[in-house]
């Protein structure tokens, strides 16, 4: 019999849901203005040249290229193919797939103020914020199962949670996002790696399942036989 899915893991997947069409709801009725305008004012109070050249690097870090480096990286390493390189990729390639079927659907521009680095795709929601959130949180997911020492642990998970807010600030303070782009980007970023890891552990279930009534079904003719 296939297990239920546990009531942490419903909620881990249906808040985000809800929240992305609040936020969706919000940004199409144009509530969120305001809002918008708040954050970015309040994301470049500081800007000066040296904080700009940081925000510049950060963002970096998230761009598809390293993406795509470190998934082939963990791809080429046996140790790391199966239990790492393998879900990372494919909730990468999900993550991406998604945010650009998403952006097409919902085809925001860009915001009209000070872009201090070249996009020219849509603008909601974030592809950085998005897809660099399903990496941390693949990373963390991973961490959590199979680190064993506590202190290493919580070490490993600090930088999962502080990066993907992080990268997805840059993209506010270097005006090519809204915090909106941002917050719709994390929301399904975070929820992509969880719903793949159900999928497949949902596929292992049935496959278990089936290869349990075949051994089943086989003892019964050998017994029937005899």
């Amino acid at each position: 019999m296939i297990k239920k899915i546990s009531k942490t893991k419903i909620l881990l997947i249906f808040v985000p849901i809800i929240l992305f069409i609040f936020l969706v709801i919000a940004i199409e009725a144009g509530i969120s203005v305001n809002f918008e305008t708040w954050a970015y004012n309040e994301s470049i109070e500081h800007m000066s040249d040296f904080l700009t050249n940081v925000m510049k690097v950060i963002t970096k870090l998230g761009d598809p290229i390293l993406v795509v480096i470190l998934c082939f990286s963990l791809l080429f390493f046996k140790k790391t193919r199966i239990k790492v390189g393998l879900p990372l990729s494919i909730s990468v390639i999900a993550s991406e797939t998604l945010n650009l079927i998403l952006k097409e659907i919902f085809a925001r521009q860009r915001p009209t103020i000070l872009q201090l680095v070249n996009e020219s795709s849509y603008s909601f929601p974030s592809g950085h914020a998005m897809v660099n959130a399903t990496i941390y949180t693949m990373f963390g997911i991973l961490i959590l199962k199979y680190i064993k020492d506590k202190k290493l642990k919580i070490l490993l998970l600090i930088p999962c949670i502080v990066m993907p807010f992080l990268i997805a600030f840059t993209r506010v303070y270097l005006g090519v996002h809204y915090i909106t782009d941002v917050m719709g980007g994390l929301l399904l970023g975070f929820l992509v790696p969880i719903v793949m890891l159900e999928i497949v552990k949902l596929k292992n279930r049935v496959k278990k399942d089936k290869n349990k009534n075949k051994n089943k079904n086989k003892n019964k003719n050998e017994i029937k036989k005899n």
